[in-house]
């Protein structure tokens, strides 16, 4: 199968030119849907209550371009999203820009947690999903372009994260804490929606490097994405940001599924040259599973010298978001007011460090986990 990914240098979030840009990319789709359904889903990624220009959250320029597009259409337009943690949605909607597109726009704000879900299977994972993913007939994805924690790079698969509702994200977590195993629920997440996803955008004008999807550093990268691949768009995007394809762990089994060759995806002329973007990566790439490398009889001393964990850092604002949302509850308040992370207990899934509005939850590394970064 050949794919197409869609891209444009887009220095800023001016609202000409990306309605432009996205009703140029929109204009390659086929897909019959896009003329006869009559009801829309935009999902962005709103991990929790950051403003648009901490390169956290899918920025409401871009939502606004797309909703846009479709009211133009005649099309009933859905903004929904599950945010991660215990953080008030409407208080989410309000701090990332979204509640004021509510007021200038005949949109619905849908709290994905809130409207039921389906609970289906595939390979060895249950998978509960929000029931308006299936109300809708056009489904449009809005990831935003970061590096993550935990998967190394979060794009257009790993928003759909969003779609399982509440905090039964973190009881996943707790359920696949190390990378492969929460990368094949990502891959039995994707299987059972793809179909019904019609079309991905990935904001990557203002993005995010370093210690993402929330702690790390903006980055004006001046980029705009699109696809009906999900698999080759974050191919692709990961490819521009330096990654290689090992280094994503639901990736290549990913591309498989839909039958694509990377060879075979077809990019813009004027991108097949372009220049590095000198993203910050290293810290992202490290592998919990580094220790299937060690025999097993070293496992235990080498854990002493080689670990990777999350602590309370001195901006804590004592919000207790870490405390609510950890899966596991490894997270607790201390005399002094504080939480403290119990690292015995923690599964290092990086929910805390995700979640935390402050940027508060920093990433204790060894001496050996940093010479290895490098």
């Amino acid at each position: 199968m050949k794919a197409r990914v869609q891209i444009r240098k887009l220095e800023g979030y001016e609202p000409e030119p990306l309605r432009e840009a996205v009703a140029s990319f929109l204009k390659t789709v086929r897909n019959p849907k896009m003329s006869k359904a009559k009801r829309v889903l935009i999902k962005p990624n709103l991990l929790g209550a950051h403003a648009p220009e901490k390169a956290v959250t899918t920025h409401p320029m871009v939502v606004e371009a797309i909703i846009r597009h479709f009211l133009d259409k005649g099309k009933e337009v859905w903004v929904g999203d599950s945010p991660g943690g215990t953080v008030p949605v409407e208080t989410v909607w309000q701090t990332c820009g979204y509640a004021d597109l509510a007021k200038r726009y005949p949109i619905k704000l849908v709290n994905l947690s809130t409207l039921g879900f389906k609970e289906l299977r595939h390979g060895e994972n249950t998978v509960k999903i929000s029931e308006a993913f299936w109300q809708c007939g056009i489904v449009i994805n809005v990831a935003k372009y970061k590096t993550h924690s935990l998967m190394a790079y979060t794009g257009a698969l790993k928003n759909l994260y969003g779609l399982v509702p509440g905090l039964v994200k973190s009881d996943y977590h707790r359920q696949h804490p190390d990378t492969n195993s929460f990368a094949q629920l990502l891959i039995d997440l994707w299987a059972l929606t793809r179909s019904r996803v019609t079309y991905s955008f990935i904001d990557g004008i203002l993005g995010m490097d370093g210690a993402g999807p929330a702690a790390g550093r903006p980055r004006n990268f001046g980029l705009f994405f699109g696809s009906d691949s999900i698999p080759a768009l974050d191919f692709v995007a990961s490819r521009m940001m330096g990654f290689q394809l090992k280094d994503i762990p639901y990736l290549s089994e990913a591309l498989q599924m839909d039958g694509i060759l990377p060879s075979r995806i077809s990019i813009p002329a004027s991108f097949r040259d372009y220049p590095s973007l000198n993203a910050e990566l290293g810290v992202v790439k490290l592998r919990k599973d580094l220790l299937k490398y060690v025999p097993s009889f070293a496992r235990k001393g080498f854990q002493k010298v080689y670990y990777i964990h999350p602590v309370i850092g001195p901006d804590c604002q004592r919000c207790g978001i870490c405390v609510k949302s950890c899966p596991v509850k490894a997270i607790s308040w201390q005399p002094d007011g504080f939480p403290l992370i119990d690292q015995q207990t923690c599964i290092k899934c990086m929910c805390c460090h995700e979640l935390c509005p402050h940027h508060a939850v920093e990433i204790n590394r060894s001496l050996l986990a940093r010479m290895v970064q490098q």
